[in-house]
């Protein structure tokens, strides 16, 4: 572990929850930040704070695009430098709409770039200056670059490549990336993690061991190289009951407990993870939690 990895581990040795507000849509962690999807419906914040928990930014989606009647955020991140991205539905005069992405660097200022028939749901970056979306696109594609050196790929993934319908619900899909130059794309419904190589395009697609009925609400994050996923404890036929418990596992053989003596109700979601822990957005508490990890 560098220096730069050093300070932030004694940073955030002391730090075990970050209070959220309501309402939150959702919950991004990295680098030592968090992200927080907030607002009202047509009018999206995005909450950044610090890794003690202080409010450092408030971002205004709707207000980069000024013609915009209303704004929905699909996905976003934040990057390590501080700059988040979003994919934003905007509502414009005449009944007409558009998708985009949007960057907000730090500390201030935004631009807007149209993604054309590019129909990008989930946002993922391998490395700084990298920035890839899933969804359809030119070519039968499903992997678009929006960001990168120009001498790199525009797009990888066949459609093809996945199941028939394995792709059809982007709701229960993750994408994220284990390390530089590679994106796992996280399919439940199939039980199938798809791992991209973003150099050559090779696909290689890996059967999950067990996961959870269609109607629970898993969440995936990768870090260094491990997937970490938190899933139902209760494994039983029929409906999954409202407060149902969820415990954090990390892929190995199987789903192995990461912290077996911590559990969160339905509705809970893997925020992002870092060397030492993971971080797990509790709805129902309205924080962003830290979970201690197992040594790599």
């Amino acid at each position: 572990m560098g220096l730069i990895g050093i300070l932030l581990a004694a940073q955030l040795a002391g730090v075990e929850a970050i209070p959220l507000p309501a309402p939150t849509a959702a919950v991004k962690w990295r680098q030592g930040r968090a992200a927080a999807l907030s607002g009202q419906a047509g009018a999206p914040r995005i909450l950044v704070y610090g890794g003690t928990g202080s409010l450092l930014r408030i971002i205004d989606v709707r207000a980069a695009i000024p013609e915009a009647r209303r704004a929905e955020t699909a996905d976003f991140l934040l990057d390590e430098n501080g700059t988040v991205h979003a994919l934003v539905l905007a509502s414009l005069p005449l009944g007409r709409d558009t998708r985009l992405l949007c960057s907000f660097p730090e500390p201030d200022g935004a631009r807007c770039t149209p993604l054309e028939e590019t129909r990008c749901r989930l946002l993922g970056q391998d490395q700084p200056g990298s920035l890839w979306c899933f969804g359809e696109g030119p070519a039968g594609m499903l992997l678009h670059r929006l960001a990168e050196p120009r001498q790199g790929p525009r797009f990888w993934l066949p459609s093809d490549a996945l199941p028939a319908d394995a792709a059809r619900n982007p709701a229960r899909i993750w994408l994220g990336s284990p390390a530089r130059g590679r994106l796992w794309l996280v399919l439940p419904g199939a039980a199938l993690l798809a791992e991209t190589d973003l150099k050559n395009g090779g696909v290689e697609l890996r059967r999950l061991p067990w996961l959870p009925l269609p109607d629970s609400v898993p969440s995936f994050a990768a870090c260094a190289g491990r997937l970490l996923a938190l899933l139902p404890l209760e494994r039983r036929g029929g409906m999954e009951k409202l407060d149902a418990p969820y415990g954090l596992f990390e892929l190995d053989e199987a789903w192995r407990r990461a912290a077996p003596a911590r559990q969160w109700l339905r509705g809970a979601r893997l925020a992002g993870c870092e060397p030492g822990a993971a971080w797990i957005w509790n709805r129902a508490g309205q924080r962003l939690e830290r979970a201690g990890l197992p040594a790599y």
